[in-house]
């Protein structure tokens, strides 16, 4: 008769079953004794098929690139910061565009040309100051563009194939209330904002028909002007710029900053050439209320500057801009384009619809200077 091995002694039991028997024996009594051991052990099992969402690799990527913005008085002999109390009376914040230390900010923070005794600091991420010097700005974007001396700085990463489309994550980076570098963050909520429409320029405390603006839900508060709005690659989307008028209607989440592209081309304009260069033709789609009607094929002129080119031309207030060059103007945006990038003497046609009456009438482009008072 055969012998028969015993169960508990054969190989499949010893090797295989008996350990698992074994171990739930043992996690059993231990989670009798300590149930908090088996709450952590849970957890840690959970946390560990869970991805952390961060965004400390985009910061890690900018935030070396964004600096303080002070303005202050000077002392008596314009040598220096003065020792006075209340010597800083502005603070904001500004984007290192160069290693040698070029910088952008808002042309709203700096101190205007009627205040010699006041002066613009900048104080990188290593803790220094130095003086900002102006080297130009342009009204009509609200941007200045200032120099230090230093070399080896943290340029802001731009990516020209980048397109800032509604729903992107955003950061926000800089120095609000003084508090030092702080992020906030959100979404962008639209983009190509002009100023027109339902938001009125003067509710969005935009100075000088600010153009082409990214809006954005993240925070920016007061002192965060001039500091960078990226994406979640740490790439500059733009340039922090203003908000809501808070004071009025208690909104919040209505931010804009100026894109990346268009502060590029600014800041370039003005190394070249100390300023913007660009055309200007005198005339407004805008009423006393300062609200554009977005209802009309083309661009309605409401205002003419009595002393800008439209005035010297066939153009009337109540015509509707159609055509530039036989090109279709469907709206303000597309002219604004045209005129900007048109060079300061040319001569354009414009194709006016006037009472359901066609007209064309040539004008001769003037230079904007917003920057002239």
């Amino acid at each position: 008769m055969p012998h028969r091995t015993k169960f508990y002694k054969k190989t499949w039991f010893t090797m295989l079953l008996l350990p698992v028997l074994v171990g739930l024996v043992a996690a059993l009594v231990i989670l009798k004794l300590a149930p908090n051991i088996g709450e952590s052990f849970g957890n840690k099992i959970y946390s560990s098929s869970k991805d952390i969402q961060s965004y400390s690799y985009a910061v890690a990527r900018s935030s070396a690139s964004v600096v303080n913005i002070y303005v202050s008085r000077l002392n008596s002999d314009y040598t220096g910061m003065s020792k006075e109390t209340g010597q800083i009376t502005t603070s904001a914040s500004g984007v290192i565009m160069s290693s040698d230390g070029y910088i952008v900010t808002n042309y709203h923070v700096i101190p205007s040309l009627n205040e010699p005794n006041r002066a613009v600091w900048a104080q990188t991420p290593d803790g220094k100051l130095r003086q900002a010097f102006i080297v130009g700005f342009d009204r009509r974007t609200d941007i200045a563009l200032l120099k230090i001396k230093a070399k080896n700085l943290n340029p802001i990463n731009i990516n020209p194939h980048y397109q800032p489309r509604v729903g992107d994550v955003v950061l926000a980076i800089g120095n609000p209330n003084n508090l030092g570098l702080t992020v906030t963050h959100g979404i962008i909520s639209a983009t190509a904002r002009t100023g027109s429409g339902l938001l009125t320029r003067e509710l969005m405390n935009i100075r000088e028909g600010l153009q082409d603006l990214i809006q954005t839900d993240a925070p920016i508060n007061q002192g965060n002007s001039g500091g960078a709005l990226v994406n979640t690659n740490g790439d500059l989307v733009g340039i922090n710029t203003a908000s809501f008028n808070q004071n009025l209607y208690g909104t919040y989440g209505i931010s804009f900053a100026i894109p990346t592209k268009l502060v590029v081309r600014v800041m370039n304009e003005i190394i070249l050439h100390g300023r913007v260069i660009r055309g200007y033709l005198g005339i407004s789609d805008e009423n006393d209320n300062m609200v554009a009607d977005n209802s009309i094929n083309g661009v309605l002129v409401r205002y003419i500057d009595p002393l800008g080119p439209a005035a010297q031309a066939n153009i009337q207030v109540g015509d509707i801009v159609k055509k530039v060059n036989d090109k279709p103007i469907n709206n303000v945006r597309e002219l604004i384009d045209i005129i900007s990038n048109t060079t300061p003497g040319t001569v354009l046609n414009l194709t006016l619809d006037r009472s359901g009456q066609t007209i064309l009438s040539p004008v001769v482009l003037a230079e904007d200077r917003p920057n002239v008072d």
